[in-house]
């Protein structure tokens, strides 16, 4: 006898961007049954050599989706820091690294994590998303190429600049908060002397300066003030930084030295994505493109890859996309909320030269802190609670 059985309708999402939330978005939405489209404007998406971190979160989230053999093959162990500071002496506090924190070339990183997607996943790179349009029961999307495809659910992975908040939530003029501050990148073909990475906060600049472990090379990041009303001007820069951490110690006269000499230099600014909201109707923003914190901080792995499986078991249980959203934006926001306030702070802090200004930018900061644990206890409670209902 024929079975009268009816196959359940899949679901279908459009992921637009094929960064670290995209394709983690685009993973854990196919793990749970939905036919997922990912497109990107980029034919090639994963230019930049500089690096990524991973933390203990991150690396286990990145485990749960398979990614065991990336783990092992393109990251490394986070190294241990020395920490430095002072005005007319340098000191210096060394911390023992963490096991389970990673590093990685973002390049490598993300396109293994591309070609670790599901075969089931649609990959369209070099297809830029153009317009979108709600209807009762679904979005339209129309792309660069004049193609037009419905969608359940519309997923802005597209970080910074993103063109999915763009169309539904907010220009980047009203949802990008930038301070001044400018990052002065410098990829260095020298080694740090051994393996230490080195965070100083002198002369005006926080630097992060972390080594390449796969190949010798040293990354040197600092964060430099720069008027608004000024064109930066990379050359000086670049040149105020090397002089910056050759000051550092006898140790760094090497990377200072090879530094100076780097023709892989860029700029770009302090910037964080600050939304009253991250969804309406059947449009959710997920990583940078929802609360971008800035590089800087190194967390952006934490919320891109924790926050695309909340993401997908928020819609597990539910049709109401928007009642998904809702859940998945209540227990994301307060890390990010909290880790955008401490990086903000603490660059602002280390870049400032006045007592006052410094003074009440740290109580600021603790105000930030503060007035996040409410919405920590209240997250935890209704964990409990649903863990005791089911």
């Amino acid at each position: 006898m024929a079975s009268d059985a009816v196959e359940p309708v899949r679901r279908r999402a459009l992921v637009v961007g094929c960064g670290m939330a995209g394709c983690a978005a685009a993973w854990w939405l196919a793990h749970e049954g939905w036919e997922v489209v990912l497109v990107d404007k980029e034919v090639e998406p994963y230019p930049s050599s500089y690096l990524l971190q991973l933390d203990a979160r991150a690396t286990r989230v990145l485990r749960l989706m398979g990614g065991e053999e990336i783990i092992d093959q393109v990251t490394f162990a986070a190294p241990a820091m020395s920490v430095r500071w002072g005005t007319r002496k340098v000191r210096e506090l060394k911390i023992d690294g963490d096991g389970e924190w990673r590093l990685a070339r973002r390049s490598v990183l993300l396109s293994r994590l591309f070609a670790h997607l599901p075969a089931t996943v649609h990959k369209r790179l070099g297809l830029g998303l153009e317009a979108l349009e709600h209807r009762s029961d679904d979005v339209l999307a129309r792309f660069g190429d004049g193609s037009t495809e419905s969608f359940d659910m519309v997923v802005g992975a597209d970080g910074l600049h993103s063109t999915v908040r763009r169309l539904t939530l907010a220009s980047e003029a009203h949802s990008v908060y930038r301070n001044g501050l400018t990052h002065v990148w410098i990829n260095a073909d020298a080694p740090l002397p051994d393996g230490r990475a080195v965070i100083a906060s002198r002369e005006g600049m926080l630097s992060l300066i972390y080594p390449f472990l796969d190949t010798g090379q040293t990354s040197v990041m600092a964060v430099v003030p720069v008027p608004a009303s000024a064109r930066p001007d990379e050359p000086m820069l670049v040149e105020r930084v090397c002089d910056m951490v050759e000051r550092l110690g006898p140790d760094l006269r090497a990377v200072a030295a090879a530094a100076r000499q780097s023709a892989d230099t860029k700029l770009t600014r302090f910037s964080q994505v600050r939304l009253p909201r991250w969804y309406t109707r059947r449009v959710v923003l997920l990583g940078d493109s929802a609360h971008c914190i800035d590089p800087v901080s190194g967390m952006g792995a934490h919320a891109s890859l924790p926050g695309a499986k909340v993401l997908a078991e928020s819609l597990r249980d539910t049709d109401d996309v928007t009642l998904a959203f809702a859940r998945f934006e209540a227990e994301v926001r307060p890390f990010a909320r909290t880790a955008q306030s401490i990086t903000a702070r603490t660059v602002e802090f280390s870049t400032r030269a006045e007592g006052r200004s410094r003074v009440a930018t740290l109580a600021g900061g603790v105000g930030d802190l503060l007035a996040t644990i409410p919405a920590t206890l209240t997250r935890r409670s209704n964990r409990r609670q649903a863990a005791l209902r089911s």
